[in-house]
């Protein structure tokens, strides 16, 4: 792994986290947007993930002390968040998408938000897009405007059934990422999920503010919708829940253990419908699901006539 690196004595207030593989068409307009802040102290690290357009070169054309560029061979899209946040500086941590867009002045605004509310976790809203013009909010189930404890969260969420894993909806305290000794499971997909869920089970203090200052927009060409990846997240799904499931029995977890179950539970649902639908290797799923995941555990997430009826789908299917 190589590091680029500029001055690296300066008080910083935010990390700006970006993972960056083949994003020469993208990345410029969200490096200009996040430089141009002035009125919050930042440093802006970028992992270049093994691109081979030339992303690297045009990031290492950018003559400004606040960028640091980490070079290293494919590792994932986690492995290089890991990279970032094992060098990172700042009191807050914002992670960003390459592909994505964001509102002029975001990152002093969501400081000052986080700052005000003397949250360890703030959450934003954002817009979904595609290809058209239309756009829709995010999420619209969440408990706006109220702090709240992590675990109160969790309990909001699963009930609502509305968790917005999103890691470039968030701003957090980096005190509290050491603290907890937080970090990303490695692997291709979907550990997003597990990264909020730790967030939570920290019972950190949560803010939600309905402010819409990102765009997510869907490319229907991304690595996500590509046959020969619906293996890989179906795969990437039975870690997600198998991981759920161990958080769920640990004594330490006991408040929220109920919940975390049905939130495993809700996961399987995602798995399944890859599985049905999409997957190409079913044998080798049915064996690491059955190897890996209890229908006793996933019976404990059973809160509804809908959930019961759906363990039974899923056990005629795969157990």
């Amino acid at each position: 792994m190589a590091l680029i690196q500029q001055d690296r004595q300066a008080v910083i207030e935010v990390s700006v986290i970006i993972p960056v593989y083949n994003a020469a068409e993208t990345i410029s307009h969200l490096i200009s947007k996040i430089l141009r802040e002035t009125r919050v102290a930042i440093e802006l690290i970028i992992v270049n993930d093994g691109s081979t357009d030339g992303t690297g070169n045009l990031i290492r054309d950018i003559c400004d002390n606040r960028l640091i560029l980490i070079e290293q061979e494919n590792q994932g899209v986690y492995a290089a968040r890991n990279a970032a946040l094992d060098i990172h500086r700042g009191e807050w941590v914002i992670f960003l998408d390459a592909d994505d867009d964001v509102e002029d002045g975001f990152i002093f605004a969501r400081w000052q938000t986080a700052l005000a509310t003397q949250a360890d976790v703030v959450i934003f809203n954002a817009w979904r897009t595609g290809s058209g013009t239309s756009r829709t909010p995010v999420h619209t189930r969440q408990p706006y405007g109220q702090s709240l404890s992590g675990h109160e969260w969790i309990r909001h969420c699963v009930t609502h059934r509305e968790w917005p894993h999103y890691l470039w909806l968030q701003i957090v305290r980096s005190s509290y990422v050491r603290d907890n000794a937080l970090h990303f499971q490695t692997g291709k997909s979907h550990k997003d999920i597990l990264w909020t869920v730790n967030l939570a089970i920290g019972n950190a203090r949560f803010y939600l503010p309905d402010i819409k200052d990102y765009t997510y927009r869907i490319n229907a060409a991304s690595i996500t919708h590509r046959p020969d990846y619906y293996d890989v997240r179906a795969h990437s799904y039975i870690d997600v829940i198998a991981e759920i499931i161990r958080l769920a029995e640990l004594k330490s977890n006991k408040a929220v253990r109920l919940f975390l179950y049905r939130h495993a539970l809700r996961e399987t649902r995602h798995f399944l419908g890859l599985y049905r639908n999409h997957a190409y290797d079913q044998s080798g799923l049915k064996v690491t699901f059955r190897h890996r995941i209890s229908k006793v555990s996933l019976a404990r997430g059973i809160s509804s006539i809908s959930d019961g009826v759906f363990l039974l789908k899923l056990i005629l299917t795969l157990l």
